[in-house]
């Protein structure tokens, strides 16, 4: 039986996981997926046929659940109300529309302007681990914390609303590990509850924002109109989720994820701190190698064929970024971390297509610049304890990883 793509114990041993796919890829690149109290899927594998997928998003469709739940968490959002519709919940013609909205901010003329405060607080994040001491939790310490800054002060919130947002992020991507989820709570339930609890909280911004109009980003989507007519509350609650919480958690995995390659890989960081003109290039390879997006799924709008197998219209198909990103047919030696790996900018970590996500610069932006200031400054790195991924099936990269530095005097 597949059980990997719905069991995040597998995921939280990720060289394992990765070898069960290598295994798996030898019969094909999409297989079904039956698994007790989950809706049967497909799980497309292949790098060729997550692309060939995501190429036709008007025969794939991203509604109605493009995160894999399983029944009882189907049945509990439904009973509830409480389903977010942010852009991976979209499909034509509202996504094209809301994205519209969104590519004004993160378009790359708007993001160069951001570069001085990104290279700002990525200084604050050398001083930060100056004042550790030399020994840290980089995933807990560093790599959590920097990314969110970036976008909470996109999004103009206050410092005194930093520490509620983490729990929150943390609640919601975490809600599969009970080291992380709220009170080691791990039903659907309680994932149920953690939705609320974050969209009361963007319902309470956004009529903040209207009552007292701003020019930052949490503004501009309380403001936001289409055709004329402003945001409904569901989309604008929405938008400002997917922006808080997901331009956060994926980025801070890809750092952390980074920094653990890096370690195991001493003459890879070595060459980046003599030639920093490649770490943009490493960043791809980052990305390719942590692949912290795990999935998104589609459902198919009308009986096809893909990679020879008979697709009915309602089926519902995982793409599974991480097998992607590792296979052997698009990626010579896709185990091996290799930060002159010509080709790792073709990664899918942001997804393809018409659903790419939309704040990919913005985090290549943040990885580099981090990298960029840090690894000049260390003198020494190594682990100081045993790394440790997280168990998701969404979202997932280290979430300890103790590390003992020396840095430049």
């Amino acid at each position: 039986m597949i059980t990997q793509f719905t069991d995040p114990v597998q995921y939280g041993d990720f060289g394992t996981w990765l070898k069960s796919v290598a295994t798996l890829r030898q019969e094909g690149p999409l297989h079904r997926v039956e698994v007790e109290g989950f809706d049967p899927f497909w799980v497309a594998i292949g790098y060729d046929t997550v692309v060939e997928i995501e190429r036709q998003p008007d025969l794939f469709h991203n509604a109605p659940q493009p995160i894999l739940t399983n029944q009882e968490g189907i049945r509990l959002q439904s009973e509830s109300g409480v389903q977010p519709r942010t852009l991976i919940q979209m499909d034509a013609p509202d996504h094209p529309r809301y994205r519209r909205f969104g590519y004004e901010w993160f378009r790359p003329a708007n993001l160069d302007r951001l570069q001085p405060r990104l290279d700002e607080l990525a200084e604050h994040v050398v001083e930060r681990m100056r004042q550790h001491g030399g020994r840290c939790d980089f995933a807990a310490d560093i790599a959590l914390h920097y990314p969110l800054r970036v976008i909470l002060e996109i999004l103009g919130l206050p410092e005194s609303d930093y520490p509620l947002m983490l729990k929150l992020t943390q609640d919601y991507f975490g809600s599969e590990d009970p080291s992380i989820a709220r009170n080691g709570d791990v039903s659907r339930a309680g994932e149920v509850q953690i939705l609320q609890d974050l969209f009361d909280y963007l319902h309470a911004l956004t009529a903040d924002r209207r009552a007292r109009p701003t020019d930052d980003l949490a503004g501009a989507i309380a403001a936001g109109t289409i055709d004329g007519e402003p945001f409904p509350p569901l989309e604008t609650a929405s938008y400002h989720m997917i922006i808080a919480t997901a331009g956060h958690e994926t980025t801070s995995k890809a750092i952390a994820g980074g920094m653990w390659a890096l370690i195991e890989h001493p003459a890879q960081r070595r060459l980046l701190t003599e030639q920093p003109q490649l770490i943009p290039g490493a960043v791809e390879e980052m990305l390719r190698y942590v692949s912290p997006v795990r999935h998104m799924m589609r459902t198919a709008t009308a009986d096809t064929r893909i990679a020879g197998q008979k697709i009915a219209a309602g089926d519902w198909i995982l793409l599974s970024y991480p097998a992607a990103n590792y296979d052997p047919a698009r990626f010579d030696d896709p185990m091996a971390f290799d930060v002159l790996r010509a080709n790792a900018s073709s990664q899918l970590s942001f997804g393809y297509g018409r659903h790419f996500c939309l704040g990919a610069q913005l985090a290549r932006m943040e990885i580099r610049t981090l990298f960029r200031h840090l690894l000049p400054r260390l003198h020494e790195i190594d682990f100081d304890g045993e790394p440790v991924m997280t168990r998701a099936t969404f979202v997932g990269g280290p979430k300890w990883l103790p590390i003992r530095y020396v840095l430049e005097a």
